[in-house]
């Protein structure tokens, strides 16, 4: 059976609402170099991972749990060390990296606060790490869109910027930067999704999932149209552990 991410992923270089510019941004928050050992959680496809380390000439630990993802990660680069597992299983190696981030994907450790103090016990004492998290824009929701189901999954555990950079900061950190996606980074990563499936459906019209993705697909693209492109923002939350 076919895995609904990895149909609608597999054109991202980034699998978030996010640019090249603004990676490299971020490597420079993190001050990554040829010395640098960055752990990279829920690392995905291993685009950001593949930017850093071309960039900055570190090297990376990437964790990542769903193996279509994972063997393109190993793919890409010797300086990339992918460990296909479950982020909770993984032994990270208290103070063992020079910097952490987790982009997209706190759901691997349940939430934004636990996300943000596996990733402070990586790094040493005024060592920096990253998060990218969505949280809302408009608050409160418009009564047409007050299911948050209906925008995005996991959308019911969201809240507005100020009070996620308090669950950030809550979780031991220091917010020191803040790199914020544009809503032109959320209309072409949600637009290469849609490109994506379309080819799919096209060479794949016999295929037993394809009426269930393409229902699935064309609810994504109107709640993005509708409500979330206004409702939903992205940002990477950089903070400095004490």
């Amino acid at each position: 059976m076919a895995w609904w991410y990895a149909v609608i992923g597999s054109r991202h270089e980034f699998q978030n609402p996010t640019s090249a510019e603004k990676m490299r941004l971020l490597g420079e928050c993190l001050g990554l170099g040829p010395e640098s050992r960055l752990l990279d959680i829920g690392g995905g496809r291993g685009g950001p991972a593949s930017l850093l380390v071309r960039e900055f000439g570190c090297r990376v630990t990437l964790v990542e749990l769903a193996p279509e993802f994972a063997e393109v990660a190993r793919g890409r680069d010797e300086r990339i060390e992918v460990f296909e597992c479950d982020a909770k299983d993984f032994a990270i190696e208290p103070g063992g990296y020079d910097a952490a981030m987790c982009l997209g994907a706190t759901f691997a450790f349940d939430g934004l606060v636990p996300t943000v103090r596996t990733l402070a016990q990586a790094v040493p004492q005024r060592g920096l790490i990253a998060v990218g998290e969505a949280y809302w824009r408009v608050w409160p929701l418009p009564t047409e869109a007050l299911d948050p189901s209906e925008l995005a999954l996991g959308a019911e555990d969201l809240v507005p910027f100020a009070e996620t950079v308090e669950r950030f900061e809550s979780g031991g950190v220091e917010l020191v930067s803040l790199i914020a996606s544009s809503q032109d980074d959320w209309d072409r990563y949600e637009s290469v999704h849609w490109a994506t499936l379309d080819e799919w459906l096209a060479a794949n019209p016999d295929h037993p999932q394809a009426a269930e993705f393409r229902e699935r697909g064309r609810q994504q693209r109107d709640r993005h149209l509708r409500w979330r492109r206004e409702l939903m923002g992205w940002a990477i939350f950089v903070g400095r552990v004490p």
